[in-house]
């Protein structure tokens, strides 16, 4: 039993059903553009360590080796040197604090970047996961349709051998059979397309879908998304860029220490003791530098910075009265959609109240098979339609919280 319920589990994964909060879960964690925003991230945050590591002391180390012929007293023929020096800046105008707040500004953005783009896929997750219900819904009223087809089209070939209908009768249901058959098949192309993309972006073997919907929203407030927010960051940024480059101009302190250990060989021959090669020397200096003239190119390129910064405040400001005219008006959208799920809900009652009078009526040869394939087809489109209906709510619901700042993906049942 054990052995048996192993062989079966592959089988049963991967038939399971998915509702839309696990796709998108999926989604989040093992998206190949997901993970590439991580990495943005990551790669963002080492940036600003390294920023950070820019206040730590320098220690570098070098060697060398050189000959020279010909030797003399004071120039030995093979010199074999190792230094060491220590370096550290003890004033530089504020320029490396600027430069770690600009890359802690665009880590933040990175940060942003990656949730506004996890809440993009949502949407196209959502999108595609209704669409792939409302294919399914349109399906199964085509499914109903060719079954109530084929079953008129028995009766009538009955009929014909007891002399009671013509041929005429029979090549028109047949004809609309086959066109239904027609449009099933370029249904489930249209289905099987929408899965295919569904898992492209999951990961997950998607075949079934469960049910799942959104809140009905009551009392949301709006508030920025992550656009405008990466558009301020951005902005920062580029304000402690422009400190930065400002910091040139003022007096840049560096203290060093430098220790070298020579070895000599090859020395000229001498009649006098003369020390005059040092083998080891230790070095301290303190080096100021003052920046004087440079025709204002820092000054220029500060301000250059600053009009960027200037042009990234006022598109966010744009962003954001966007995003309330979509918010105000995804409201609106959903006020529409209430009322248009009213109307194809009566047109639906109203067509199949229509097609079980008729199909009555065709079945006693009150009405003519014309009559009878319109009820049908109305009543298959009625449906379709109330079905649709149903899952453009949905996805309203979903693009409002969008708007408003939130994500979808809190809101489903």
């Amino acid at each position: 039993m054990k052995i048996l319920w192993i062989a079966l589990l592959p089988l049963w994964v991967l038939a399971q059903e998915y509702g839309l909060k696990a796709l998108i879960t999926h989604t989040h964690q093992h998206n190949p553009m997901i993970k590439a925003t991580k990495l943005n991230t990551q790669s963002k945050a080492k940036e600003m360590n390294a920023a950070s590591s820019a206040f730590w002391p320098t220690l570098d180390i070098k060697g060398s080796y050189s000959r020279v012929a010909p030797n003399s007293l004071v120039s030995p023929g093979k010199v074999t040197s190792g230094y060491a020096t220590v370096s550290m800046d003890l004033y530089d105008g504020g320029r490396k604090n600027a430069l770690v707040r600009a890359k802690k500004f665009e880590y933040d953005a990175s940060v942003l970047a990656q949730e506004a783009f996890a809440k993009s896929l949502s949407l196209r997750i959502i999108d595609g996961y209704y669409t792939v219900r409302k294919l399914q819904a349109m399906l199964l009223a085509l499914y109903g349709q060719s079954k109530e087809l084929n079953a008129q089209l028995e009766r009538i070939r009955k009929f014909s051998t007891a002399g009671l209908a013509t041929q005429e009768d029979i090549d028109k249901l047949i004809a609309v059979y086959e066109h239904n058959r027609y449009t099933i098949e370029n249904t489930k192309l249209a289905l099987e397309t929408g899965l295919e993309k569904l898992r492209l972006e999951s990961g997950l073997p998607v075949e079934k879908l469960q049910h799942s919907t959104f809140k009905e929203p009551h009392d949301i407030s709006f508030e920025p998304y992550e656009n405008s927010k990466i558009l301020k960051s951005t902005a920062d940024a580029l304000e402690q860029n422009a400190r930065a480059i400002k910091a040139g101009y003022m007096p840049q302190i560096t203290i060093r220490d430098t220790y070298t250990k020579s070895k000599f060989n090859d020395l000229a021959p001498s009649d006098f003791p003369l020390d005059i090669l040092q083998d080891h020397q230790n070095q301290a200096s303190i080096s100021l530098n003052l920046r004087l003239f440079d025709n204002g190119k820092m000054h220029r390129e500060k301000e250059a910075l600053q009009y960027q910064k200037l042009a990234l405040e006022s598109e966010r400001q744009y962003r954001i009265d966007e995003q309330k005219m979509h918010f105000r008006l995804s409201w609106k959208n959903l006020e529409t959609i209430r009322a248009k799920l009213q109307s194809t809900h009566s047109e639906l009652k109203a067509a199949q109240s229509t097609y079980r009078t008729i199909v009555k009526k065709f079945e006693n040869g009150l009405v003519d098979n014309i009559a009878y394939l319109d009820a049908l087809n109305n009543q298959t489109l009625a449906k379709a339609r109330y079905d649709e209906t149903r899952f453009e709510y949905e996805i309203g619901k979903s693009i409002y919280y969008y708007y408003a700042g939130k994500d979808p993906k809190e809101f489903i049942l």
